[in-house]
């Protein structure tokens, strides 16, 4: 698989912008060698509707600007539409445990997260945090979230330190952790039970 791939592969599942050091770290890349694949990835992209856009060190997968209108009226249906299952699922995680990385929902999810956390954020009610662990962003609900649900925090959520410090959880969590060589640290604790699930409704 060419470098230029590999870094769409990453842009596209990130769906957020990345920079230049960290495709580089991630790749195993010299910095030469990145700049000279996105130009590359820029290049294939110029018949279809993607582009790379830059600004300054950072680098991101976007719609072209023609492409706007469209984009809106999905963005604008996804925002007016009944949250899915695995959406609520997400975001009750997150209420519960967060803030956590995308890697750690995805370990508890067992499925891949970034465009429901996309949506989620686009909808007000997830937040990227500015705190960093595992080398990812962390994520959490929103003030948005709490007065939609009625509670003032998260504390007063039904059965919160019951759920929050779910063993089988705090275990997903920590065996990630060790694996990426930060025992312990964000260990949050949490729940992805039936039970959690359907105590928020949005």
């Amino acid at each position: 698989m060419s470098l230029s791939h590999q870094l769409e592969a990453i842009l596209f599942a990130g769906a957020r912008s990345f920079s230049l050091k960290r495709l580089a770290d991630v790749t195993s890349s010299a910095s030469a060698d990145v700049e000279a694949a996105l130009a590359e990835l820029s290049e294939r992209l110029e018949q279809t509707s993607l582009m790379v856009q830059r600004a300054g060190n950072d680098v991101q997968l976007v719609t072209k600007p023609e492409y706007a209108t469209t984009v809106q009226q999905v963005v604008k249906d996804e925002l007016h539409g009944e949250l899915t299952r695995p959406a609520l699922e997400a975001l009750t995680i997150l209420a519960y445990r967060g803030p956590l990385t995308r890697p750690e929902l995805e370990q508890i999810r067992g499925v891949h997260s970034s465009m429901i956390l996309r949506n989620l954020m686009l909808r007000g009610l997830v937040e990227e945090k500015e705190d960093t662990r595992l080398g990812q962003p962390t994520y959490a609900v929103t003030l948005d979230f709490l007065r939609h649900i009625g509670v003032a925090s998260v504390e007063e959520l039904p059965s919160y330190e019951d759920l929050r410090g779910h063993q089988h959880v705090v275990d997903i969590l920590n065996d990630l952790q060790e694996k990426s060589g930060e025992k312990g640290e964000g260990a949050s604790e949490g729940s992805n039970n039936e039970e959690g699930k359907d105590t928020i409704v949005v």
